[in-house]
């Protein structure tokens, strides 16, 4: 559909009308609150919560000489702390999206990836991860190819497993960018070398990845032609792969939509006994289906779709966007989705739905906007109970791409807090981890040009700034005080001279 066409039906339908906001009645979610800056830009956020019940949140943003990750913390999701960039890469030929994704593991050490055009990965202490300084040397550990997206997770035996999507260029498909594994038995300090699990002749994008109690290894993805900056060609269809020795070896991959019909944004939760469930967006059709599995992933129920909810993609045919998962200390397993209550429902909301193991809730809205467009919402869950969900917010005035203005798009990054009748847990003081082996200080990067790279940019010549940008400011405003100083004193003297 081109976006003159949904532009014409957003006329017709009244959708694209001036902004309006509303939020959840229901009493256990707060309020939504903007926790980046106005007028800062801001999208495809991560969330997650350390073991003291510390939120942390990163997001991508970006201005006319950097690429950016941006990062920002709390204890109770209502005072954040100041935002700081705790990675940037200098843009050469344009801007690229650096699409963080967080991971915080039982020894509260956070790990992160993201890219340039290369994918990258760190770490630090949770304590100290609002400091670029406590991050470890960003070490690459995509190809020799321009890479995407990203994941990390931990298993019970404290291997990190990593996937990301990186481009295998082909005769029949130039750009098919497919899924790469890697694990690290030191705390990311060395990698397997990358091992391709997708094996697909088409392309993949926003790979979901979970670890169930037996250590398997269980991924989906959004599976079409291309991948490049996120995006498929139709038609698309979501797949799933695992892994039941610790990455060692995979499963072929598995179609989870039935033929007949196009899918999108898969997510992935795990819930009681190990049980797996997945949601997707079907089209046509524009619902939102779902499929369980109790035998780790070896078999699969059929496709049904989740009562009383809609996709968004009638209204916003969002290519980028995608669904998350998340389980709570109960083993329920919660949704949060772009979608919609009702199939002539003319505004778009950020939707919240509980898994028991056997139904689903009835769907709420965090979030419900005309006008102004959510899009890729993440969860993470605090304390046993305590549902954490980020999610950015593209302004109507550019939806479609460009404004005519040539003005600058105003995402912002958005966040909520819920609460589910789950068993609290007490939140603890934070662990020692058990590696002895100090992360090194942050090192600004410099990526290739955003082509098909001939090779991975080396990091370890490169030393590391003291500052940050913002640092840099108030250094040249210091400079430039003795300046004005002595020019002051200049003036003064001028006068009482000329009088």
């Amino acid at each position: 559909m081109t976006v003159s066409v949904v532009m014409a039906i957003a006329a017709l339908t009244g959708w694209g009308a001036l902004p309006r906001i509303s939020y959840a009645q229901d009493q256990g979610w707060s309020r939504p609150v903007p926790i980046s800056p106005q007028g800062q830009f801001g999208w495809f956020p991560d969330v997650a919560v350390d073991v003291t019940g510390q939120i942390h949140v990163v997001w991508a943003s970006g201005n006319t000489r950097y690429d950016t990750v941006m990062y920002t913390t709390s204890r109770d999701g209502q005072a954040w702390s100041a935002i700081n960039d705790i990675a940037a890469f200098p843009q050469v030929a344009g801007s690229e999206a650096s699409r963080p994704g967080i991971y915080i593991d039982r020894h509260d050490l956070i790990h992160m990836t993201f890219r340039s055009t290369t994918v990258y990965y760190s770490r630090a202490p949770t304590a100290s991860a609002f400091s670029a300084g406590a991050w470890g040397r960003p070490q690459p550990v995509s190809g020799a190819q321009v890479a995407y997206f990203s994941r990390v997770a931990r298993d019970g035996q404290g291997i990190l497993h990593l996937i990301f999507s990186e481009n295998v260029s082909s005769t029949s498909c130039p750009i098919c960018y497919h899924i790469f594994y890697r694990r690290s038995e030191d705390d990311g300090l060395n990698w397997t070398p990358p091992v391709d699990i997708s094996r697909l002749a088409t392309g993949s994008a926003k790979m979901q990845l979970v670890v169930d109690g037996q250590d398997n290894l269980h991924v989906v993805w959004e599976a079409g032609r291309g991948g490049s900056y996120g995006q498929l060609e139709d038609p698309t269809r979501v797949m799933y792969i695992a892994s039941y020795d610790r990455g060692i070896t995979w499963t072929s991959p598995g179609e989870m939509n039935t033929p007949d019909v196009r899918a999108k944004a898969v997510a992935i939760g795990l819930g009681r006994e190990d049980q797996l469930v997945v949601a997707w967006l079907s089209l046509p059709e524009d619902r939102v289906y779902y499929q369980t599995s109790t035998s780790q992933g070896h078999s699969w129920s059929a496709p049904q779709p989740i009562p009383g909810v809609w996709g968004g993609w009638s209204l916003y045919p969002a290519r980028l966007d995608d669904y998350a998962m998340a389980t709570d200390s109960a083993g329920d397993v919660h949704l949060i989705c772009v979608c919609r209550t009702a199939e002539n429902q003319s505004s778009l909301s950020v939707l919240h739905l509980r898994w028991d193991g056997a139904g689903w809730s009835v769907p709420e809205a965090i979030m419900t906007l005309e006008g102004d467009v959510p899009e890729w919402p993440r969860i993470s869950v605090g304390r046993g109970n305590e549902l954490h969900v980020v999610w950015y917010v593209r302004d109507q005035k550019h939806i479609w791409g460009e404004s005519p203005d040539g003005s600058a798009p105003e995402f912002q990054i958005w966040y909520a807090r819920g609460v589910t009748s789950a068993p609290m847990v007490e939140a603890t003081a934070m662990p020692l981890p058990t590696s002895t082996s100090e992360p090194q200080v942050a090192a600004q990067t410099t990526p290739t040009a955003p082509v098909e790279p001939t090779s991975v940019p080396d990091l370890t010549s490169i030393s590391a700034p003291s500052y940050s940008e913002s640092d840099g400011v108030i250094l040249l405003l210091q400079s430039l005080i003795p300046a004005a100083l002595l020019i002051g004193i200049i003036m003064i003297g001028t006068r009482l001279w000329r009088r």
